[in-house]
């Protein structure tokens, strides 16, 4: 039996199908560059899903074996809290498929700028935290990182108006690890200890040991960094303004430097921010955040990682 026949094989047994034939993509309903997001259908029962098509030109060749691995990965995973997969396979040599259970209120960051452009209330941010939370303790009690943390990847599931669920969509470009000090650990593979280092989230929700580009790289408590920041994204209605992320001025400097952001763009997105900004003093003012709210948020943006909160995993 082939390696493709075998993965459609494990895929079945799983209760779908590992090919391409078996769905109906019905429209593009998000994504970017790197993949797209579509609304489909499993042929055979009219079951809706969501279809992630991911562009494979955009990684190297070590990269994309590592995101069919992740992707594989991800139909293992079970919790109430966590958007796991129901298959995933190649359609071609440029393009992964991975099929998801169809969340109908779509992702978090869509809501929020469509109907929440000052920002949610504490109340509904500390339900949707708690929720996200659950998803992302279960991934690190897996061992597992996810290294991209944001309003983009919680999706909510709604039915007749009323919300039914909650969830933390996993990353394909996460970390599995099993081992407590695996920053240093020789019994990780290279290829997975160079994925600790290599730059897989999105710049504004990253960790200040990430954007060093230092040793230490992706680690659970970059994870609880990237928290923190889509903490102040619900406060805020978005994400948090580059002049006000809270990293020194030469982390920023080396974050404009590393990920391409040039001056024109930079200057735009300062003076953008700073208009935003004030409106968002005025907001803040009228409905203060609690003491605890700022605290937790405080405690998650700390600069030294091992005082950040722990989801208290041993790997």
């Amino acid at each position: 039996m082939s390696a493709s026949s075998s993965r459609a094989h494990k895929l079945t047994m799983l209760g779908y199908p590992g090919t391409e034939y078996e769905f109906r993509i019905l429209e593009q309903i998000g994504g970017r560059a790197q993949a797209t997001i579509h609304k489909g259908v499993r042929k055979i029962t009219s079951d809706c899903v969501a279809i992630k098509v991911i562009s494979l030109d955009h990684y190297s060749e070590a990269d994309s074996d590592a995101v069919r691995r992740e992707t594989r990965a991800m139909i293992l995973h079970s919790h109430p809290n966590l958007l796991a997969s129901h298959c995933s396979f190649d359609v071609d040599d440029h393009n992964l498929w991975l099929v998801m259970p169809y969340m109908a209120a779509g992702s978090l960051q869509s809501v929020v700028s469509y109907a929440f452009s000052d920002g949610l209330p504490e109340n509904c941010i500390a339900v949707v935290l708690k929720e996200t939370l659950k998803g992302l303790s279960y991934l690190h009690h897996q061992c597992h990182l996810h290294t991209d943390i944001k309003a983009g990847d919680i999706v909510l599931d709604h039915k007749d108006n009323e919300l039914r669920s909650i969830k933390l969509e996993g990353s394909v470009m996460s970390v599995s690890i099993y081992n407590s000090s695996f920053e240093k650990s020789s019994s990780l593979s290279s290829s997975t200890r160079k994925r600790l280092t290599d730059v897989a989230g999105t710049p504004y929700w990253m960790a200040p040991e990430v954007i060093q580009d230092s040793d230490t790289g992706y680690s659970f408590k970059s994870d609880i960094w990237s928290f923190g920041i889509t903490a102040l994204e619900l406060a805020h209605g978005g994400r948090p303004s580059f002049s006000h992320l809270p990293l020194s001025d030469s982390l920023k400097l080396k974050m404009k430097k590393r990920f391409g952001l040039y001056d024109q763009d930079y200057d735009y997105d300062y003076d953008y921010d700073e208009k935003r900004n004030e409106k968002l003093v005025k907001i803040f003012k009228s409905n203060p955040f609690s003491q605890e709210f700022k605290d937790m948020v405080a405690s998650c943006l700390d600069q030294d990682p091992s005082r950040r909160p722990s989801l208290l995993i041993s790997c």
